[in-house]
């Protein structure tokens, strides 16, 4: 019997007997599992009392027991350990029955088994940490379930109750059932609480025990039940982080998140079957997105889904942040959304619950240590504790990079409660942030200075170190910009949308945020005619109609410059709006009309002293000419709009006045000094962040490098560009780079590639109507068929291109 100690001796002993492995399991409480590690030499020192399980399993006695033992523990005690503990009566089984629907969470039972392996070296000591819902209890109850009959001794539960009506438990009671649970008498059991944890202690010092306490609420409720020795594991669930349990007693803290999709889904086709849920993707999108990876939500939604509703209407209260808690709410307490957040609420002192409700307010999804403070009207110090506390109780969650976040079910419930100093909050909120844009616009680029002046923020604004630093703010921030110009252009008295706009104007557009700039000014369009501000309707409409322009929305854009045209507010507005038409109806080939509006900007502009604008205007004459091949007028409107920027120092205007330069020095064949004038805009555009205008002068270096005998360099510009109109949907420049590339491949040979960059082009204009460069792509795929001999093919295309000059007054091109 004192074999080797690594002799297989329990598979040898277990096939002399005659069993297999999930016999001798059943024989001795163990798992199969724990029994083939032992046979498998996976552990190195097996508990002694399972050792002397298995000996009693296989038919050992006496002296054949102690000597199984000693063949693993070769340093074992001949005779087991004296115990001082009362035998027990009976074995207590506590454990409430597990989810017959609990899915996922791999990552988190895998820790815990992890953990549970290391019980003979000290008591383990895992807690199940998370926001109210997401499913902590679940969890700890599917594993003790999975590994109960590893502890011989008997499971304890308790429900700590520290969330939830009614008071916490008090731990003397809870020690007090736990000891009667294991027989020790009623009359013996002490009256005071170390006495009681002290002989519970002394209970389980020889035992295998596994104890799952529930919705805890602090440490110090959770210190009397736990175990003293090795051999016992306990699992502790809260939504505190209990951190004085980690430090004190060594407990491991385990994190448990909300679901994600795949794992959401599969939770709901527990309830419904996954084929009902395939019946209409689009609803179980939103329904997942609704319930936010929480259980409970999810457990709530599947079973109406199963009983009583259809997906689509199900979808239809996911999708509104007012409507999600009632969809949430049941007529049992311990069942219900809200209810079981509003334990969580219930619990927070009484500063903290009000940092929750007004951070609640906050329009964005996240925010910086200094938005919150300017929300809670605190400092910096008190802003950081009201945080810390919101984090421990899993109210609020705290980012890798600083920043805060509620998960999107705890801020609905947190925008449900009502706060009186929420207004004034938001009025701070919104100052800080216009501030933080003001400051941003102005280290991105100069202000206009005939836009409307700007509402002075009443809080002192923070400052950036450059222009890279204050990009990197504003993409960050700008989701909560929106929101708050969304929510003040539906309110009486307030400016924030139209502030907004302007500050942000020029910076949004130089880095091609374009979806973005057409919201904000549609914001600022419907906060000015809610407030009677003719002017600034005006210039809310004149900025949709050129983000209109900017990706080919051109009737849309018309639209707009109509209406602001038909408005009675300021000379400078009506200015800008002619000019942004001229350039409008210059995209479309629409030349006399485009010719008409941009010489009565000029003049308008020189009347109200609006220089900038006047140089803008001459840019877009400037593109009127050269599209009518008066190249040398032309070159004199693109040489008076550049002199005007460079005298006013609008860089953005310099580097757009550069490359219109440059692409007509090259139409007049000059391409050395195109370009110089190109290499030139590059420089200013990539150094003012203007993507817009770096984009247009690839697209024509491209052109001059394929004119120069260089068309590797060429195609390489090209390529180039078409990446900036992909990030930022410019389809003007879209439609150019392909013409361009189009160009490139024909002189190279590559006749497909041609024919595929000129389709593209011509699909793209047309989508934009810019009638000029669909006629010059129809010209390309011509030529290229010509190329190939295939002239019957050509003939439709070059009709084609003709007919669009004819249309644009333009004779002689196709």
């Amino acid at each position: 019997m004192d074999g080797q100690p690594g002799t297989n001796l329990l598979g040898e002993l277990r096939r002399v007997a005659g069993l297999t492995q999930e016999e001798l399991a059943e024989r001795t409480g163990l798992t199969v599992r724990g029994i083939s590690n032992i046979e498998r030499g996976r552990v190195a020192r097996p508990r002694r009392r399972s050792l002397e399980a298995l000996a009693r399993g296989l038919g050992l006695r006496n002296d054949q027991v102690a000597g199984f033992v000693r063949h693993y523990l070769p340093d074992a005690d001949p005779a087991p350990r004296p115990t001082t503990a009362p035998p027990p009566v009976s074995v207590p089984a506590q454990l409430p029955s597990g989810s017959t629907s609990f899915t996922g969470r791999r990552a988190e039972l895998a820790t815990l088994d992890g953990l549970a392996a290391l019980r003979d070296q000290a008591v383990v000591v895992a807690v199940l940490e998370g926001m109210g819902g997401v499913g902590k209890t679940s969890l700890a109850v599917h594993w003790a379930q999975s590994v109960g009959a590893e502890f011989p001794d008997g499971q304890l539960f308790a429900n700590l109750r520290g969330y939830g009506p009614g008071a916490p438990a008090d731990p003397g009671e809870v020690l007090h059932s736990f000891l009667r649970a294991f027989g020790v008498p009623g009359a013996e059991v002490p009256t005071d609480l170390d006495g009681r944890s002290a002989l519970l202690r002394s209970v389980l010092a020889t035992r295998s025990v596994l104890v799952v306490l529930d919705n805890a609420r602090s440490a110090d409720q959770v210190r009397p039940l736990l175990p003293g020795h090795a051999g016992c594991v306990v699992v502790v669930t809260s939504r505190s982080t209990l951190h004085g349990l980690a430090v004190s007693d060594d407990a491991h803290r385990i994190t448990v998140p909300p679901l994600d999709d795949h794992e959401s889904v599969a939770l709901l086709g527990r309830f419904t079957g996954q084929a009902r849920l395939g019946a209409d993707e689009t609803a179980l999108a939103d329904i997942v997105s609704g319930c936010s990876g929480l259980p409970l939500a999810l457990r709530i939604v599947g079973e109406r889904l199963a009983h009583e509703r259809g997906l689509a209407e199900v979808a239809a209260a996911m999708r509104s942040a007012n409507d999600r808690l009632d969809a949430f709410t049941t007529e049992e307490a311990r069942t219900s959304l809200p209810a079981v957040l509003s334990w969580s609420y219930e619990a927070l002192p009484g500063d903290v619950a009000s940092a929750l409700r007004l951070l609640g307010a906050h329009p964005g999804q996240h925010w910086d240590p200094a938005a919150a403070a300017m929300l809670l009207d605190a400092d910096a110090a008190e802003t950081r504790r009201l945080l810390r506390a919101l984090v421990a109780g899993h109210l609020l969650d705290h980012r890798v990079d600083g920043r805060h976040e509620f998960h999107d079910l705890v801020r609905d419930y947190a925008r449900s409660l009502a706060d009186e100093r929420r207004p004034a909050a938001l009025r701070r909120l919104a100052g800080h942030y216009l501030s933080g844009a003001a400051a941003a616009a102005d280290a991105i680029a100069p202000r206009d200075p005939n836009r409307r002046p700007l509402l002075t923020p009443e809080v002192g604004g923070r400052t950036f170190e450059g222009s890279e630093e204050a990009a990197a703010w504003l993409a960050t921030e700008l989701p909560t910009l929106l929101a708050i110009a969304e929510e003040s252009a539906a309110a009486d008295g307030t400016a924030y949308a139209r502030d907004l706009s302007t500050v942000l104007w020029q910076a949004l557009r130089l880095h091609g945020h374009y979806d973005v700039l057409h919201r904000l000014h549609g914001f600022a369009l419907a906060e000015a005619r809610r407030a009677g501000d003719p002017f600034g309707e005006q210039q809310a409409l004149t900025d949709v109609a050129a983000i209109c322009a900017r990706v080919g929305r051109y009737d849309e854009a018309v639209e707009h410059l109509t209406a602001c045209l038909e408005v009675p507010g300021s000379r400078t507005a009506t200015a800008r709006a002619l000019t942004t038409l001229g350039t409008v109806y210059a995209q479309l080939g629409r030349y006399p009309e485009a010719a008409h509006h941009l010489r009565e900007a000029v003049d308008l502009a020189r009347e109200v002293g609006d220089t900038l604008n006047e140089g803008r205007a001459y840019g877009n004459l400037g593109f009127v000419h050269e599209h009518l091949g008066e190249l040398d007028a032309a070159r004199k409107s693109y040489q008076r709009g550049l002199d005007i920027a460079e005298q006013i120092g609008d860089n953005a205007a310099v580097a757009i006045a550069l490359h219109n330069l440059g692409d007509v020095y090259r139409a007049l064949g000059r391409y050395e000094e195109a370009r110089e004038h190109l290499d030139r805009s590059l420089i200013v555009s990539r150094a003012a962040g203007h993507r817009e205008a770096e984009g247009y002068a690839l697209v024509y270096l491209g052109l001059v490098h394929l004119h120069l005998g260089d068309p590797v360099t060429g195609r390489e510009y090209e390529e180039q560009a078409l990446e900036i109109a992909a990030v930022t949907g410019i389809r003007p420049l879209e439609t150019l780079a392909h013409n361009g590339l189009g160009d490139t491949a024909r002189a190279g040979g590559d006749r497909a590639a041609a024919l595929s960059h000129y389709l593209r082009a011509r699909d793209v204009a047309r989508l934009t109507s810019e009638q000029h460069e669909e006629a010059r792509a129809l010209e390309g795929i011509a030529a290229t068929y010509e190329d190939a001999g295939e002239t019957e093919k050509a003939h439709p295309y070059r009709r084609r291109a003709r007919a669009l000059y004819d249309a644009m007054g333009i004779s002689g091109r196709a």
